[in-house]
């Protein structure tokens, strides 16, 4: 029998010409392909990673029988638009959503988007793999971690499958940049720089709830096998990437983060790659972030330690469930980091609930005192759809009113196309109007 076709949609932000490799895709593609007994019935396409005109994206895509879409805040409204217009062309095309910017509750999301046939949730590996099992012998059976509206009659009934357990051996899923998935697609735009988004653990303790990391599950941290991380970021440091971006939640939290630390300085000592390597550091683990960042720092990876603030004022820490991480431990290590020369930043987000204007300039008047005499990052307050901030309770005993805006990329410009399809995000109104006022 003829192969089915598979493409993947995971566009990712660029930067001066430079762009991310699609780890989603990456993952998902050689999880099927290791582990699924129908492998040899599918085909997939090289994976699409770059923005580009709704046309030029669907004519690569219309010889596909499925087409999957990993979608967040800085893709989803092109991937929306993207899959409308392939549906319309190939009514028989089979569209899957997936990614942090599908709804836990996706009734309504479905509702609007009835182009799209089955939503993923959580983590996708083991269910991407069903779905393709399934579009294969069509027994019409229950898949964990999905949602979908069944035709009844002239109406549709909302059907969610509750979630299976996370994965705990993260080392099941085969590593696009060791089994020669990321390789083929190097070699194939030979003329692009290509950016790493990298994981070594999944999960985060934290319970924060304008993110939707860890508000939602506050999960236990499982974690890829240290060998193996070894190996990418050789793999890294040979293919010349010059920028990675570390997802980890905490990046310092766990104590062999300092080994990786080291090891990555090694490797670009090797290799004069990568040049940065971008985490997000870790609450409470004063001790550990500091010789971790301290590590990064001298070997020229880090561009600056992220202190995440996020708020100085007590109250607005507790309506965001971040009164449990030390604001101590953070003044502490800006003092440290600044006495051994490192550069630091601090976050804080604009439009918190709670935040008064008094609040805010008392903030920012008391990091300036610690010695925050580098740089003060502000960011409008982003509603996640999977953040505790994005439910309606929680918005009406907060009180704050939300808006759409169009999303504006602070890291780079964006190439600008013809007719291209602006990104909103959903954000805070009223205390951000009352902040700027």
């Amino acid at each position: 029998m003829s192969k089915h076709k598979v493409g993947f949609v995971q566009i990712n932000s660029e930067f001066a010409g430079q762009v991310y490799l699609p780890l989603v895709a990456g993952y998902l593609t050689s999880f099927f392909k290791k582990y699924s007994k129908y492998s040899d019935y599918f085909d997939f396409i090289q994976p699409i990673f770059k923005r580009d005109k709704v046309e030029n994206i669907v004519e690569k895509l219309l010889n596909c029988d499925v087409v999957a879409f990993s979608i967040y805040v800085w893709n989803e409204q092109l991937s929306l638009r993207v899959a409308e217009r392939l549906k319309k062309l190939k009514p028989a095309v089979f569209i899957i959503f997936g990614g942090p910017q599908v709804p836990d509750e996706a009734e309504s999301f479905l509702s609007k988007n009835s182009f799209i046939e089955i939503c993923v949730h959580n983590e996708g590996e083991q269910t991407f793999l069903e779905i393709l099992e399934e579009f294969i012998n069509n027994n019409n059976i229950e898949i964990p971690n999905t949602s979908k509206l069944l035709k009844n009659g002239s109406n549709y009934i909302y059907k969610k499958i509750k979630n299976r357990p996370k994965l705990k051996d993260l080392d099941l899923i085969p590593s696009p940049f060791l089994n020669g998935y990321f390789d083929k697609l190097v070699k194939s735009y030979p003329e692009q720089v290509f950016l790493a988004l990298w994981e070594s653990n999944r999960g985060c303790p934290f319970s924060c709830s304008f993110c939707d990391w860890g508000s939602a599950t506050a999960s236990r941290v499982y974690q890829f096998e240290l060998s193996r991380l070894l190996k990418e970021i050789e793999w890294i440091g040979k293919n010349k990437i010059p920028f990675v971006f570390v997802c980890d939640a905490n990046f310092g939290l766990l104590p062999r983060d300092e080994e990786i630390a080291k090891y990555v300085s090694t490797i670009k000592e090797k290799y004069n790659f990568p040049e940065a390597f971008s985490t997000q550091n870790t609450k409470n683990v004063k001790e550990r972030s500091y010789k971790v960042q301290k590590i990064l720092s001298d070997s020229g990876l880090s561009k600056g330690v992220t202190l995440s603030m996020q708020s100085l004022h007590q109250e607005t820490l507790e309506l965001i469930k971040r009164d449990n991480i030390s604001l101590s431990a953070y003044s502490d290590l800006q003092s440290k980091f600044k006495q051994d020369g490192v550069l630091t930043y601090s976050d804080l987000i604009l439009g918190l609930p709670g935040e008064t204007l008094a609040s805010w300039k008392n903030g920012i008047t008391e990091l300036i005192k610690n010695g925050q005499h580098n740089r003060i990052q502000f960011n409008n307050l982003s509603i996640l759809p999977n953040a505790e901030m994005a439910n309606l309770k929680y918005r009406q005993d907060s009180g704050f009113i939300t808006v759409q805006s169009q999303i504006v990329n602070v890291h780079g410009s964006r190439a600008e196309l013809e007719n291209d399809i602006p990104e909103i995000q959903e954000r805070s109104e009223e205390h951000t109007s009352e902040l700027q006022s």
